[in-house]
């Protein structure tokens, strides 16, 4: 054997090995990993119609803590004009990866909604994790959203006006508010000039979707249920006291406030908006969102005012209020389904819900984030809602805002009892749904 001949051929091959073991090495050296590399998850937009700065706020931490989220990025929306723009958006192909909604919206856009299956979170994981009003998002195959925030509808009242008129609490039941009325509303003339409450309208009564919602939950009315897997509408069903249903009694306490006849009389569609009138001290009780909060803080910062859990029927055994769910959806079109389940997954970790819920004011929808800061005035009182708050799947805002408007005024101007009235909106729910 010619082993001269051999030795350069191995010096070659042993040249060619070092090299690539260099090479591997250099490569070994700038590999990050899967799990920091910032091209992980990808691009992943988000829609929504929670303000931007908020929620982009949170993301912007997301990215600082992990890198693999450098792509994820938030566009606040219209409320008035989403469904509209994510339908044409989607129908370019250029709609988001994933959407933040609550479950006002849920009916009217699940169709174009992925169902997260039972096999990435479990149910019984579920619903340890999140508050009740957010299984309003659950299938029996999966579920339609990742909870993120529940904006919980409280009472707002003026201080000063109860002070003035030796009211030392705020009333616990709807009886006690009725017996406030003749203490608190001012009449001059036939003209309304101070109110306790802006219920009877619908128009001028900031949140009537919500605070009629709150009534009929209240008296037992699920307002729509699920029927041979079919949703249908439920206005006219539920428990019956003294041979009243209970959907009667809501409408019929509701509407009696801009009644002239009635003595709790203290509303009428000739007055400003609630919110305007509660910040210019003109109305007592005002039925709004804890989300409100910085808002009428900035409206009038010589308003004394405070915040309270809304009444309760004094029958009642539980306590209820209404409130908004939000979660994030991922649309079946979304490019990048699997990036947006990882980042509504980061996002709905229990600190990051808690710091949005903060800047927000509203509450984390995961119960282990249920800690109301000791330092706020108002968090004892709208974190516990969360746990009591409830809703029911409607059409889209605008329908059911047209619904219960038009059923409003056909009990106010007299073109319909309170019965017929209530049998012709449940009839338009069910034919929108």
């Amino acid at each position: 054997m010619d082993y001269d001949k051999i030795k350069p051929f191995r010096i070659i091959v042993l040249a060619a090995f070092g090299l690539i073991a260099i090479v591997g090495l250099f490569m070994f050296a700038r590999f990050e990993g899967f799990d920091n590399g910032q091209d992980a998850i990808g691009v992943v937009s988000i829609w929504g119609t929670l303000p931007e700065e908020a929620v982009s706020l949170q993301i912007e931490n997301l990215r600082e803590e992990r890198p693999e989220f450098a792509h994820v990025s938030y566009t606040e929306i219209p409320l008035a004009t989403f469904g509209a723009e994510l339908a044409e958006a989607l129908a370019i192909d250029e709609g988001p990866d994933m959407v933040l909604i609550s479950q006002e919206q849920l009916v009217s856009e699940r169709n174009k909604l992925s169902v997260i299956p039972y096999s990435s979170i479990s149910q019984r994981d579920f619903l340890d994790t999140f508050v009740p009003v957010t299984e309003l998002y659950l299938t029996d195959k999966g579920t339609y959203g990742i909870p993120i925030l529940v904006d919980p509808l409280v009472m707002y009242y003026n201080r000063t006006l109860f002070a003035s008129a030796g009211v030392p609490q705020p009333p616990a039941t709807w009886e006690a508010v009725l017996g406030l009325s003749d203490r608190i509303t001012v009449r001059s003339g036939g003209q309304i000039t101070r109110s306790l409450l802006s219920f009877g309208e619908y128009d001028n009564v900031q949140n009537a979707r919500g605070i009629l919602s709150l009534l009929l939950l209240q008296a037992g009315t699920s307002v729509t249920e699920l029927s041979n897997g079919k949703l249908r509408a439920a206005l006219n069903q539920g428990p019956e006291v003294s041979g009243t249903s209970g959907s009667i009694s809501a409408l019929s306490f509701y509407t009696q406030f801009s009644d002239p006849a009635k003595t709790v009389y203290s509303w009428n569609r000739a007055l400003p908006n609630a919110r305007q009138a509660f910040l210019a001290g003109d109305l007592t009780l005002y039925f709004g969102y804890a989300s409100e909060l910085p808002v009428i803080r900035a409206g009038n910062p010589n308003l004394d005012f405070d915040m309270a859990p809304v009444p309760q029927p004094s029958r009642s055994t539980s306590r209820t209020t209404y409130g908004l769910g939000y979660a994030f959806a991922i649309p079946k079109t979304s490019k990048n389904p699997n990036g947006s389940y990882a980042a509504a997954i980061a996002l709905a970790e229990r600190n990051a819900q808690l710091a949005m819920a903060n800047t927000l004011s509203m509450v984390p929808a995961a119960r282990a984030a249920l800690i109301p800061s000791n330092e706020d005035r108002f968090q004892p009182v709208y974190f516990p809602e969360a746990l009591v708050a409830k809703g029911w799947l409607s059409p889209s805002p605008a329908t059911t805002d047209s619904i219960f408007g038009a059923m409003i005024g056909n009990i106010t101007s007299g073109r319909m009892d309170v019965g017929q009235a209530l049998t012709t909106a449940n009839q338009a729910l069910d034919s929108a749904l």
